[in-house]
């Protein structure tokens, strides 16, 4: 089921599949997050839970039994309750089941919230832990936003396009291998990183050749990461105040200037990866959130456009 929200800026509509955000509009009819079609990618912008990236083997064991999920998680490909409706704002819920026994092993609840602003769209994910026991789990989002837009001169490209991160800080990045996996050092240890070397700092030029498996990042300060549209100073940007880890990943063919064909992810993340020599047991996986029962953990990735 899809529903959407609207007020005199927006448009968003949202999907049950996921608790997806499927669209975002200006009131000009601009789009600023990817639509389709499938064959391009199949996600719009994607929560992910309990695992962000890729999970080697796809499972990993917990106390000795092994549990089963794909990479970025279960809750992208799982139907949410809807649970709240107004006009500008929606909030979806995910609690444990017969179709996540295999795949988690923790009772929760998680909880995605959305309501329009004058500005953008609150874009929130709330894990609650319903369990009796501590548990352990990576939360992080995938938005996918459309480059070059419908909107958007003839000609335009994802080249000039740019990312920003906000404090224009030096970069470092976290090192992965082909697989998109955490690569590890001679001694065994990962994750690992290094200065990204950027030109100039805390700004990514995008261009035809992308990102590969997706370019990592840590140690920012940044309160936010944007994409800025370098013909007309526009700027959408996503939240990552307190965000320890940082995904940008390209896909489509936006080099072609096609509207629609193309777009550039921001993707704020608790958690990583597998590293590429993981044992796969979820006791010993670095950057998880610990949760002790009844507690709760929200992330916020809410996005701000700037015309």
């Amino acid at each position: 089921m899809t529903i959407t929200l609207k007020n005199t800026k927006f448009e968003a509509v949202l999907s049950t599949h996921g608790a997806e955000l499927t669209a975002l509009r200006g009131a000009d009819g601009t789009q600023y997050v990817f639509e389709g079609p499938e064959s391009v990618w199949k996600y719009h912008a994607p929560v992910l839970f309990p695992h962000v990236g890729r999970i080697k083997d796809g499972f990993y064991t917990w106390q000795g039994k092994e549990f089963h999920l794909v990479n970025n998680g279960m809750s992208r490909d799982m139907e949410h309750r809807l649970v709240e409706q107004t006009d500008t704002a929606a909030t979806f819920e995910l609690t444990e089941g017969a179709e996540t026994a295999d795949k988690f092993p923790w009772k929760f609840s998680l909880r995605t919230h959305y309501a329009l602003t004058d500005s953008g769209l609150t874009f929130t994910t709330t894990v609650t832990n319903t369990d009796a026991t501590t548990m352990q789990f990576s939360l992080g989002s995938h938005t996918a936003f459309c480059c070059p837009r419908n909107t958007d001169p003839a000609g335009t490209t994802n080249a000039d396009y740019q990312y920003e991160f906000e404090r224009r800080e030096p970069l470092t990045q976290v090192l992965l291998n082909d697989a998109a996996q955490l690569a590890a050092d001679a001694d065994g240890t990962a994750p690992c990183t290094r200065p990204y070397g950027e030109k100039d700092a805390g700004v990514i030029p995008i261009g035809a050749d992308g990102f590969g498996n997706g370019h990592f990042f840590t140690a920012f300060t940044s309160s936010w990461v944007g994409l800025r549209n370098k013909k007309d100073g526009s700027l959408v940007r996503v939240n990552c105040a307190g965000y320890p880890y940082l995904m940008v990943w390209q896909g489509g063919n936006g080099a072609s200037g096609v509207a629609g064909s193309g777009f550039n992810c921001i993707e704020p993340w608790y958690g990583t990866a597998d590293a590429e020599n993981t044992d796969h047991a979820w006791e010993h996986k670095g950057a998880l959130i610990a949760l002790e029962p009844g507690a709760s953990f929200t992330a916020d990735q809410s996005i701000t456009i700037e015309r």
